[in-house]
């Protein structure tokens, strides 16, 4: 499935219309299905469907690692739906009772994990507080964004369309880069990369092209990411949440210009 499609469009510059055709980034709903039961639709862009779905359930709190996981794939059908629909085969679904969510109550959107949740205090369920965790430069900080950059192709080729995440080692190595229309979904896809590749997600940075929200850290807490940045703010929400997780918030990454939110131990002169 295509990654972004070419429409015409009507451009205004100082007053004056021409006609062009403009890349729009791709946006396709992702059914995701846990031990044959539906579990969540997200609103997607189109690749790396096995990386989303992985990352998803670690990151919903479906399972803990991915030997949890006994298989993943696209649902066999005859349909023009058929990579529009993943099942998860998982060791243990949910169950009634449980202190794992069960199906969300709503499609969710983008995927940003809170979508159609049935009980506030869902929202910060299973997650456990990162002790320890890696310390990482300022400047290597800076070389990621720059790393980062140059990897966003979707992102240059719908002119700003796409949102990015890139996981990479202490030393600002970019190990992965991620896009897609949802910052959220791109956070599960490099999440779910990890997973899938053996990477220790406690020995990573993740840096996020848009803003600091809850869910996202929410997110890099369940996959023990102790240190995330961004080029734009941070919630308040998301702060308090990385407080109590002893995770590190650094905003507002502009060339050598930062804000370290919390835990700012770990980030070195």
């Amino acid at each position: 499935m295509d990654q972004y499609v070419e429409l015409p469009v009507v451009h205004i510059k100082d007053g004056a219309k021409t006609p062009e055709d403009v890349p729009l980034i791709v946006e396709e709903p992702l059914e995701i299905r846990v031990n044959g039961l539906p579990y969540a639709v997200v609103m997607r862009t189109p690749g790396h469907e096995m990386e989303l779905a992985a990352g998803f359930c670690l990151t919903e709190g479906i399972v803990d690692s991915f030997p949890d996981i006994l298989s993943m794939g696209f649902c066999p059908n005859e349909t023009e739906e058929l990579k529009n629909i993943v099942q998860v085969i998982v060791k243990n679904a949910p169950q009634e009772g449980d202190s794992r969510p069960g199906p969300r109550a709503m499609s969710s959107r983008s995927s940003c994990g809170l979508c159609g949740v049935r009980m506030l205090e869902d929202i910060g369920r299973r997650l456990s507080r990162i002790e320890g965790g890696p310390e990482i430069k300022a400047e290597d900080l800076v070389r990621m964004q720059y790393a980062m950059l140059e990897r966003q192709d979707l992102f240059r080729t719908t002119r700003g369309g796409a949102h990015a995440v890139a996981l990479a080692d202490t030393g600002g190595k970019v190990i992965v880069v991620r896009e897609d229309l949802g910052r959220h979904n791109a956070m599960d896809k490099v999440i779910g990369h990890a997973m899938m590749s053996g990477i220790d997600c406690r020995r990573c940075v993740a840096l996020i092209s848009g803003r600091i929200s809850f869910e996202m850290v929410q997110k890099a807490v369940r996959a023990k990411i102790a240190v995330v940045a961004a080029v734009s703010a941070a919630t308040s929400l998301a702060v308090n949440l990385a407080e109590r997780m002893g995770c590190t918030l650094v905003g507002r990454l502009r060339d050598r210009d930062m804000v370290v939110y919390t835990h700012s131990s770990r980030i070195l002169e």
